[in-house]
């Protein structure tokens, strides 16, 4: 019987033992997958007294290949940052309660304690309550222990739910993804299965993923593509899934800054950070692989822009090599979740006029360049309410 593909369920775990099956801790809501395992066909192709070529042929050493489409999910897109870029340095978020209780459109809270939590200039995003009557509200002014909060960022909007004395308020905790030549690389645990189909649930243990392609258009979700090697694909226990509640992030949350100004003029975004991931076979007696080794990053991308003004093509001629950072910021009412993608140190290597549009468009290609402010060739800041390292 025929299969209805989007009942398939993916489900992802980092690993502590490289190589060792892990149940799932977070499970993808992905809009396509491609998995194969992999087997080298050897072919006896040798001379044997008749006129066919092929006299045999057998199965040589096996490995898993992968492939995930997914939006952008402010908690989800962690996971991949961390498998591609590097580790993730946590700062913890302030924690604190509430001091008495709050009403719909109220636009002011106190609380126990606000160390930690800032205003207008750098606000701070916190979470009162948790739940159905949580919510997400931005603060722009700290009074002692009152706090001027709002769920419309520049707008006197109040909150939209009743909050109790002593309900939890908690601001965002920062993840900061660099390179690190000393820390182990990330391994994981990819779980497969159709709940319609019948066929065994699938375990691919020892993933490592080479690539993460961000695409940014203001007219649709931001998504990622990303690849991955893994060990064949072994029967597993069958996993309850659970999935993201929170919104992807979108392509018009999206602020560019070029050389420390920040544009409206970008049109979309296309960046790729990718490592070389080869898959050793050697002599170890099984079909499988020894091990999957992940090589050095690389960064680069392609920018298009109107094309109003030299500023942007002056870092392409000009060759100046200074900072880019793509910004995506939710909302209050999405999450208020946020994603910085910085190439501290960008090289702008190529810069065309396009003049097929009504309007005058330029199209950009730009790399990452080693330097010591991202540790590498590129750094990645998310804010969100998730309070664990990925």
């Amino acid at each position: 019987m025929t299969q209805l593909s989007r009942l398939a369920i993916l489900g992802m775990a980092k690993e502590s033992v490289i190589g060792t099956y892990v149940a799932p801790t977070v499970y993808i809501p992905f809009t396509g997958a491609d998995y194969e395992d992999m087997y080298a066909q050897l072919k006896d192709e040798s001379y044997r007294a008749n006129d066919s070529v092929l006299q045999g042929m057998y199965q040589g050493g096996v490995e898993a290949d992968w492939s995930i489409d997914l939006l952008a999910y402010a908690d989800v897109v962690g996971h991949f940052l961390r498998a591609v870029i590097g580790p993730d340095t946590v700062t913890a978020a302030a924690s604190t309660t509430l001091s008495g209780s709050s009403i719909v459109g109220a636009t002011t809270i106190t609380v126990a304690s606000a160390t930690g939590i800032t205003g207008t200039p750098n606000p701070t995003y916190i979470q009162i309550g948790s739940g159905a009557t949580g919510e997400v509200a931005l603060v722009t002014n700290v009074a002692g222990t009152t706090l001027t909060v709002t769920t419309v960022a520049g707008s006197a909007v109040g909150l939209t739910k009743v909050h109790s004395s002593s309900d939890p308020v908690v601001s965002q905790t920062v993840h900061t993804f660099k390179q690190s030549t000393s820390a182990a690389k990330a391994t994981y645990s990819l779980t497969v299965y159709d709940t319609s189909s019948g066929t065994p649930t699938l375990g691919y243990t020892d993933t490592v993923f080479s690539d993460v392609q961000i695409k940014i258009d203001p007219k649709s979700s931001v998504t990622l593509t990303t690849k991955a090697k893994a060990l064949p694909g072994v029967s597993q226990s069958t996993p309850t899934p659970t999935y993201t509640a929170l919104a992807p992030v979108l392509g018009w949350e999206w602020s560019m800054t070029n050389a420390g100004a920040t544009s409206t003029r970008g049109l979309s975004l296309d960046l790729s950070i990718k490592r070389q991931v080869e898959v050793i076979h050697s002599s170890n007696g099984v079909q499988a692989p020894r091990e999957i080794f992940q090589g050095a990053l690389e960064v680069d991308g392609t920018y298009k822009a109107i094309f109003e003004n030299l500023t942007d093509m002056n870092l392409y001629t000009a060759y100046t090599q200074l900072p880019m950072t793509a910004l995506l910021q939710q909302p209050v009412a999405f999450g208020g979740a946020s994603l910085a993608l910085t190439l501290s140190q960008s090289g702008w290597f190529k810069g065309k006029r396009d003049l097929k549009s009504p309007y005058i468009q330029a199209d950009f290609s730009l790399a990452g360049i080693y330097n010591t402010t991202d540790a590498g060739s590129v750094s990645a800041v998310l804010k969100n309410f998730i309070t664990t390292a990925y």
